[in-house]
């Protein structure tokens, strides 16, 4: 199954994009909620919690390694991986998982990957010390009951995050806290990987309704990432270029005002 980009609907705002800033997968007590669990992003930077629907973790093409032989546990030898490190660089995500700051400590706290979407395979791990991995999750052989990562309360932790392929991947997680003697679960949680180089995807041009009769929108969207050049014309042959634009998780909405006067305009998108 092939995971799509995100489509929030055209009133939405944006996803927000993580890039290259400290940010954790948080459990968060939710009791007036219909679960008493959730999981949610730390944005360290902005010391700010976000939802994971609506937050795309974006791994750049840098992030990309090839698995050296003796470490088969992540996927085959030779072939490429995606990794988001467990130590920082400042290159990409520095992702880790918390379970601090829980105002009803619970006696145990696990995190258990579900399911995963897209086109890649996905991996959690940490080096044992000895020069071998300590793979927590790996969705290669099949996600069961054994892939599960136990939470520290009061603390968090990283681990070495990789993905096979490039293109949108999401990770299906769920954490279990057994608090008061009771097991407590939290949603099944998505949370969406971008892997670079994304799928290339045509320009397009659109119109959409505006706020007003007089008011209309332009729409442009293709691969995320992506210059675009707008042109716009009266006559098909003079064409003037507008501002420099890039293609985002969700269309360009470019606002439009037409009058009684206005000459007939058109437009054309083309890469730069």
């Amino acid at each position: 199954m092939t995971a799509a980009k995100p489509a929030l609907g055209d009133d939405a705002p944006a996803p927000y994009l993580l890039t290259n800033e400290h940010a954790d997968l948080k459990v968060i007590l939710a009791p007036e909620g219909t679960n008493l669990l959730q999981l949610v992003f730390l944005d360290h930077l902005r010391s700010v919690l976000r939802p994971t629907q609506g937050t795309v973790v974006r791994v750049p093409e840098t992030a990309r390694l090839t698995i050296p032989e003796g470490f088969e546990g992540v996927g085959p030898a030779g072939s490429d991986l995606w990794v988001l490190p467990a130590g920082q660089d400042p290159r990409m995500l520095y992702l880790g998982f918390s379970a601090e700051g829980l105002k009803v400590p619970p006696q145990t706290l696990e995190l258990f990957a579900r399911r995963i979407d897209g086109p890649a395979q996905f991996a959690l791990w940490q080096f044992d010390g000895t020069g071998g991995l300590s793979v927590t999750f790996q969705s290669r052989d099949g996600l069961d009951a054994t892939d599960r990562l136990e939470l520290s309360t009061g603390a968090h932790q990283h681990h070495n995050l990789g993905l096979s392929k490039p293109g949108f991947t999401t990770v299906w997680l769920q954490v279990r806290a057994t608090v008061g003697g009771t097991n407590a679960w939290s949603p099944e949680t998505p949370v969406l990987f971008a892997v670079d180089p994304l799928p290339k995807e045509p320009i397009r041009l659109g119109i959409v309704p505006g706020p007003s009769s007089e008011r209309w929108q332009l729409s442009v969207s293709g691969t995320p990432g992506q210059a675009v050049v707008l042109e716009e014309s009266i006559d098909l042959i003079r064409w003037i270029q507008r501002p420099a634009l890039t293609n985002g998780f969700q269309p360009i909405r470019i606002p439009m005002v037409t009058t009684e006067d206005s000459p007939t305009r058109f437009f054309r998108v083309h890469s730069p």
